[in-house]
């Protein structure tokens, strides 16, 4: 069974919309992944700064993401939609993951597969 094209199991099936709604499943599922980094040779601040501007602009707010995270002593942290029940794709995971691979000032980047942003845990 399909509902606002995700697939739902015969006990998510059996709640109403607002119940569905509540616990995040069927059409209401969320999705995320995590990113993960080392700096290469301790940047300065004005450059690690500088990258993680250029990071939201582009490679988060550019294509309608939001992200929490950071770090000075490594870069780490988790990219989801911006908007609440927005489809998040393979196709955000890897333009992130490039995004993050071209950069000179990072190292050994891990980029997670989807999870569910509500259930799921690192």
């Amino acid at each position: 069974m399909t509902k606002g094209g995700k697939t739902m199991t015969r006990a998510t099936h059996r709640l109403n919309r607002r119940q569905r709604k509540k616990k995040h499943v069927g059409e209401f599922q969320e999705f995320c992944f995590v990113v993960k980094a080392r700096y290469r040779n301790a940047p300065g601040l004005p450059a690690l700064f500088a990258m993680m501007d250029e990071f939201i602009d582009v490679a988060i707010e550019g294509q309608g993401l939001v992200f929490g995270g950071g770090g000075t002593e490594a870069f780490h942290g988790v990219v989801s939609s911006g908007v609440s029940y927005a489809p998040l794709g393979e196709c955000h995971r890897a333009s992130v993951g490039a995004w993050l691979e071209n950069q000179a000032l990072l190292e050994d980047v891990i980029v997670g597969p989807l999870i569910d942003a509500w259930t799921d845990s690192d």
